[in-house]
């Protein structure tokens, strides 16, 4: 999943979320291929972000795999793990990078119902 600007939208992509609108109601589901006119229709309802299937948008900075996110947050708390509660907060951290990196997954593979 990437969230996205509305500028940055291209006839095509998915959304992988519902975009609800700042009174909670939904103007589209999740699932929806976006067009032309529906972008231009969530632009002049204020829409300014949303969540797309995929990573279908480069955001300058390259996606880096879970691989190295974990390494990366093992190298930031490296110098506070002999505080457990720091320990305890990496490891959350790195479950939730290994949880979306799954969802992702999942997302990606088609649908095997027959």
């Amino acid at each position: 999943m990437q969230k996205v600007s509305l500028d940055k939208l291209k006839p095509g992509m998915v959304l992988a979320k519902p975009v609800i609108n700042e009174k909670g109601m939904a103007l589209c589901a999740e699932g929806t291929e976006l067009s032309a006119t529906l972008i231009q229709r969530l632009a002049r309802m204020n829409v300014s972000m949303v969540t797309l299937k995929g990573h279908p948008v480069e955001m300058g900075a390259p996606v880096k795999t879970r691989d190295e996110r974990v390494a990366e947050l093992e190298q930031r708390f490296e110098h506070v793990m002999d505080n457990p509660i720091m320990e305890k907060i990496q490891s959350a951290i790195t479950k939730a990078i290994m949880a979306e990196d799954e969802e992702e997954e999942e997302e990606e593979m088609p649908d095997e119902q027959g």
